[in-house]
């Protein structure tokens, strides 16, 4: 029992991150179809990535120059140069993720689950079961956020959006600093 509430920590900790930027997506008014749909991916990338990490995470960490959190960090400042985009310049009520968008999104907030499955071994050795909480978790987290955000900027409206954007910034200006 022990071990599997260190395996819930760990997930709500990978989770934390795709909460906060899907909150500041939910503040722009995403489509509740496009929410879902980035949810499950995030998800299931929240499922690939520390089975990446546990089979090849150590040899690949090796060849790469940068730190996930300085790319994460670089997504994360994209991602909020686009919704001030979409805010003032564009004068939008919805931002218009397609799936390339999608994807870039779930694999950037899914990087810190490549590097927990390098050293998962350590914690458990029940490697698919923690994926799947992890997916799960991450899921919910990501639906959550979007969800809150939708409530927050129905009920504030373009103060909302501002709110996300410098949440994003923040966070962005943290991981690449």
């Amino acid at each position: 029992m022990h071990e599997i509430l260190e395996i819930v920590v760990i997930a709500v900790a990978l989770s934390m991150d795709t909460f906060s930027v899907s909150l500041s997506l939910g503040t722009v008014d995403i489509e509740m179809k496009k929410g879902v749909l980035l949810s499950t991916i995030v998800g299931i990338m929240h499922f690939i990535m520390p089975l990446l990490g546990v089979f090849i995470g150590n040899y690949i960490l090796k060849l790469l120059p940068f730190e996930h959190d300085f790319f994460l960090g670089i997504i994360f400042l994209i991602l909020a140069f686009k919704m001030i985009y979409e805010l003032f310049i564009e004068n939008k009520e919805s931002i218009n993720m397609n799936i390339l968008g999608i994807l870039l999104f779930s694999l950037s907030v899914s990087l810190d689950s490549f590097t927990t499955g390098i050293g998962l071994l350590a914690v458990t050795n029940k490697i698919l079961l923690s994926t799947i909480i992890f997916m799960i978790i991450s899921y919910l987290f990501t639906l959550f956020g979007i969800l809150i955000g939708k409530y927050v900027n129905h009920k504030i409206g373009k103060l909302s959006s501002i709110f996300g954007i410098i949440i994003l910034i923040i966070m962005s200006l943290y991981l690449i600093i």
